[in-house]
């Protein structure tokens, strides 16, 4: 059930991503002429949600905790 849950918030983070990045292209464009709330809505909430994505999932912006360091000269030789 845990997992279910998991994969439906997931699903529901990248829908609203890619729906928020949607209406941010098409609002920088012009093709927004009188922007609803939902996309006034989505627009505000895009810098929040590049920063969860670019900061929890985007395998950049973490460091790997199961990557291995190169070894430091002068130890362990």
């Amino acid at each position: 059930m845990k997992r279910l849950l998991l994969l439906a918030a997931a699903f529901g983070y990248m829908v609203l991503l890619i729906e928020a990045i949607r209406a941010a292209v098409a609002w920088w464009q012009g093709e927004l002429a009188q922007p609803g709330w939902a996309d006034i809505a989505l627009i505000a909430l895009l810098p929040g949600l590049a920063w969860i994505w670019w900061r929890y999932i985007s395998p950049f912006g973490r460091a790997c905790p199961k990557c291995a360091l190169p070894p430091e000269p002068g130890k362990g030789q």
